[in-house]
């Protein structure tokens, strides 16, 4: 089949993304002191130089109050920018484009440095079934301190060199917890209609956009489907979209699932294989059909056929393919030459990604060993000069 789509290039705010497969945010375990590592540029590096058009590095917290694990990248002072900088160079040298994730999680707190019980705020005292933490309410106060954050953290990745931003409302982390009138009940401005819960996304977006400027683009992540018993309608969710396409508020919605707040809304998050290949790409096909803004869709892309399927009925924009690029980072440029016999697909088995992350490992692959050993494993890796037969004994886990 012919590919004409997903290695077409789009243009948002003059900056021109060379085709359609994004490396979405995830959290790679590769930061260190909040700061981007060599490590974890020699990773993005890889999938770059693979043929992704769009990298979206993952979540940066903007606010002190924003670090939910030890692990995590944080943009909330300038020694950010020197490794954003670093890391930006890198990508740029392969034509690929980079996004940097800007969050909040609210209430959802996985952990603390020293083991101590976290502090959370969110918008009302409303704890979640998974961690159980009990938040503190925001006060007026917060809100713009948090608000400012966000603001702040995204000129300094436009001071870095990076391409855009990304404002995470998705999974259930702070934005959507204005968003959910569960877990949202307030009484003040930010709290009641949707159009009160949508004040704090809406400001975001005002804030950052007047601290960066017009030419750097700024997306909104946010789950469509939560798939929890306390999960905001999805149709309230279409509403919002459509509010804030009226106003340009965002440049473009990267449409997921799942919610951090729940076991069963968790498991969305990094789809196992039993959920089928792009399930969201329907509800993704409900916001395109809303807003003017283009749509970026997730969820279990893990085939550039898929991916071209999505794109040419018009679902979406751009499809977020992370663990098919995990898999295999050169999969976009074997697609591109027709080698797809030869892509290493990923079978959503979440052992060496997801299942690495919640042990406090650096992310890898069971397919491709060399994903997150970009700096000792592939980069050691030669033919040899004395080729030999070998004979695999057995077709299971042992072959």
């Amino acid at each position: 089949m012919t590919l004409d789509k997903l290695f077409s290039p789009y243009t948002l705010r003059g900056i021109t993304i060379p085709n359609r497969i994004v490396s979405t945010g995830h959290d790679t375990v590769m930061a260190h002191h909040g700061h981007v590592t060599d490590r974890l540029i020699a990773y993005h590096e890889a999938r770059a130089k693979g043929g992704a058009g769009l990298i979206i590095v993952q979540v940066a917290g903007v606010h002190e109050t924003a670090r939910y694990t030890s692990h995590m990248l944080m943009a909330d002072d300038d020694t950010c920018i020197e490794g954003y900088r670093a890391l930006a160079q890198k990508i740029h040298a392969q034509g690929t484009k980079i996004f940097g994730q800007l969050f909040h999680p609210g209430r959802e707190i996985m952990e603390t440095d020293d083991g101590t019980a976290p502090v959370a705020y969110a918008p009302s005292a409303v704890p979640n079934s998974r961690f159980g933490v009990m938040p503190v309410t925001l006060d007026h106060a917060m809100i713009n301190e948090i608000i400012e954050g966000y603001a702040a953290s995204a000129f300094r990745l436009k001071q870095a060199g990076l391409d855009g931003c990304e404002i995470v409302a998705s999974h259930g982390y702070l934005p959507a917890q204005f968003l959910n009138p569960s877990i949202n009940q307030r009484e003040d401005e930010y709290g009641g209609l949707l159009e009160n819960r949508t004040r704090f996304i809406k400001e975001i977006a005002t804030s950052v956009r007047a601290r960066v400027g017009d030419d750097f683009i700024v997306g909104l992540r946010l789950s469509g489907e939560e798939r929890d018993a306390e999960a905001i309608d999805q149709n309230e969710v279409i509403a919002v979209c459509e509010a804030l396409d009226q106003s340009n508020a965002y440049d473009y919605y990267h449409v997921i699932a799942g919610t951090s707040a729940s076991l069963q809304g968790a498991i969305h998050i990094v789809p196992p294989m039993y959920y089928e290949t792009a399930y969201v790409a329907p509800f993704a096909s409900k916001v395109k059909a809303r807003v003017k803004a283009p749509v970026m869709v997730t969820g279990r892309i893990n085939q550039p056929q898929i991916a071209e399927q999505i794109l040419s009925e018009g679902r979406a924009d751009f499809c977020g393919m992370t663990r098919a690029l995990i898999a295999d980072p050169e999969m976009p440029n074997k697609a591109r030459n027709h080698r797809f016999d030869d892509i290493r697909a990923c079978i959503a088995c979440n052992q060496a990604c997801i299942g690495h992350f919640h042990k406090g490992y650096p992310i890898s692959c069971i397919q491709y060993p060399e994903t997150g050993r970009e700096l000792t494993l592939a980069a050691g890796k030669t033919p040899t000069k004395h080729k030999k037969k070998i004979l695999i004994a057995g077709g299971g886990p042992a072959g």
